[in-house]
């Protein structure tokens, strides 16, 4: 029986808009990055745009490793019979932020939008992003409170939604695993991100794109 109070439902239409963002996120993290790809332009110096290239890798590794981390704690993935039960985690980078994943898509997705050369492009995407995916979270966040009850609400009032703070789970449960993490393919997905950029950066030096 459940002693704690039930967190606050959101919207209906928060709810909707969530399920059909939560549908359809990877279509719109292709589409930022074949529009970055297209439009990509040269900065004005080549220093700022070595600079620019360093500080865009920089946000995909940082990011890519953290999907990567979070991904290591997702164990009951593609597994058969009661391995497969999901498992509120609360260890790793779950115990610093609820959702590590989007917060490590944010900044795979800045570190792409940026490598255009279009302030408009990163400022654009991330609004949309922080708009669509707080519609995703709190739809599963209505999900998370129906399946784990308590522990998920207590969870809830320690662990910040998405952006890490001061607070931090008292209570981990979880465990990382290597081989779960390779099969989801993240450290490759990182690669293919940082490959984008060298060619994005190619591109844009040689005058190849519709942004230069």
């Amino acid at each position: 029986m459940s002693t704690e109070a039930a967190m606050p439902k959101a919207a209906p239409w928060v709810e909707a808009v969530g399920r059909v963002c939560y549908r359809f996120r990877r279509q719109f993290q292709l589409v930022l990055l074949l529009v970055c790809l297209m439009v990509a332009r040269p900065v004005p110096a080549r220093t700022q745009e070595t600079i620019l290239l360093a500080c865009s890798i920089l946000l995909v590794l940082v990011g890519g490793s953290l999907r990567s981390w979070a991904m290591g704690y997702h164990t009951w993935r593609r597994m058969k019979g009661d391995a497969s039960r999901r498992r509120l985690v609360t260890a790793g980078p779950y115990a610093h932020t609820r959702n590590p994943l989007y917060l490590g898509s944010l900044l795979i997705g800045c570190g792409i939008a940026a490598m255009s050369g279009w302030l408009i492009i990163l400022l654009a995407f991330a609004v949309l992003f922080i708009v669509t995916h707080y519609c995703i979270i709190r739809w599963e966040e209505g999900r998370l409170d129906e399946e784990f009850l308590d522990a998920y609400r207590r969870y809830a009032t320690e662990v910040p939604r998405l952006f890490p703070g001061l607070r931090s789970a008292r209570k981990r449960a979880g465990t990382f695993d290597f081989p779960t993490m390779i099969r989801c393919m993240e450290p490759v997905k990182t690669i293919g991100f940082i490959a984008a950029l060298l060619l994005m950066d190619f591109l844009a030096s040689r005058g190849w794109t519709l942004g230069a």
